[in-house]
């Protein structure tokens, strides 16, 4: 290289320094803060969580790259996104609920060999880890996992729905095939015997498959004619996918018979559906308290537990409220949000 050539290259090096131009300082720099990549895996598409996890890293030092693949609600397609996560190897794993969940990194007692072990795994939202045998304990479970859970408890929801009006019944629609439906069902009928009120459950039919079918409207009529007759005087929405996938038809029939509503996520009071209230956690908090939890094992935290969101949002929608003549209490429209 000729002096004047030297020259030259010294006075571009020393400009791109002044300027911070990365072509020639990005080396340094990337090796100081190397890009964390995290796979999302969603389950039925992306949602307000997403948006608040992804968000949440708009504010940090790390800089970290995202790679996106749905399952669209196909165990085989999640078999083969989990393929894709151990060929691919990401700093870590972000699970959809909890579905998408046991399907990436399996349950407590049969767990993935690498995604929960050596990849960690964060999810969001469960409505129960431990019923669902994602971890057998929040705390100190063994796995490389942790997550945010994202419905109040059970007694609470129940204090709530008790202070708008009596319980005399609780009607329940579910999916027998999804862990936190089962769990959640079983949860009620031990709070029913020990409260004095009857839960009258109906599971989703199933199609020629083996996987959850909608009620046509004559079914879904007589299903929720029959919970009314055996002493029902809410519906209750809790946390299940399918149930999501049918909310319009499940809402406006319950409407149509004047029974209250009540909805324990907030995916199920969005949408313009007939919902009366529900005491939900708000899903964009969810995912950022999901991204804090995914950068402390980014940095190296061992056993970051698991936990739920302490504060929840009480939503009535006043409009529902109007047609089927249950208004709410005095008593709660200090602490309510309402909607039309």
């Amino acid at each position: 290289m000729s002096g004047a050539t030297a020259r030259a290259a010294r006075r571009r090096f020393l400009l791109a320094a002044a300027l911070g131009a990365p072509a020639l300082l990005g080396a340094a720099g990337a090796a100081a803060a190397p890009k964390r990549r995290i796979h999302m895996v969603t389950w039925r598409g992306a949602s307000e969580v997403e948006r608040g996890f992804v968000d949440y890293w708009k504010r940090q030092p790390e800089q970290v790259e995202f790679v996106w693949q749905d399952a669209a609600q196909s165990h085989a397609r999640l078999a083969a996104i989990g393929d894709d996560i151990v060929r691919g190897q990401p700093d870590l794993v972000f699970s959809w609920g909890t579905p998408a969940t046991l399907g990436l990194a399996g349950p407590a007692d049969r767990p993935h060999p690498v995604i929960g072990r050596r990849i960690p795994l964060v999810f969001a939202p469960s409505a129960d880890p431990l019923a669902a045998n994602i971890v057998a304990a929040l705390r100190g479970h063994g796995r490389n996992i942790s997550g945010v859970c994202h419905v109040a408890p059970l007694a609470t929801q129940i204090e709530v729905m008790r202070a708008y009006r009596a319980i005399g019944g609780v009607g329940i629609l579910y999916n027998r095939l999804e862990a936190n439906s089962v769990a959640n069902l079983a949860a009620w009928r031990r709070a029913g015997s020990q409260g004095g009120f009857k839960v009258l459950a109906s599971s989703f039919p199933l199609d020629r498959r083996g996987a959850a079918a909608p009620l046509a409207p004559q079914e879904l009529g007589a299903v929720l004619d029959g919970m009314r007759e055996g002493g029902a005087n809410w519906l209750y929405l809790g946390p299940d996918t399918h149930l999501f996938t049918q909310l319009d038809a499940v809402a406006e029939a319950a409407r149509q018979r004047a029974l209250p509503t009540f909805a324990a996520v907030e995916s199920l009071l969005g949408g313009g559906a007939p919902v009366l209230l529900g005491l939900v956690s708000k899903f964009y908090q969810v995912g950022q308290f999901a991204a804090h939890k995914a950068q402390r094992m980014l940095r190296g935290e061992q056993e970051v537990p698991i936990d739920t969101l302490q504060r929840f949002s009480l939503i009535v929608n006043l409009a529902v409220a109007e047609a089927i003549d249950a208004y709410p209490p005095m008593g709660l429209i200090d602490y309510a949000e309402f909607r039309r």
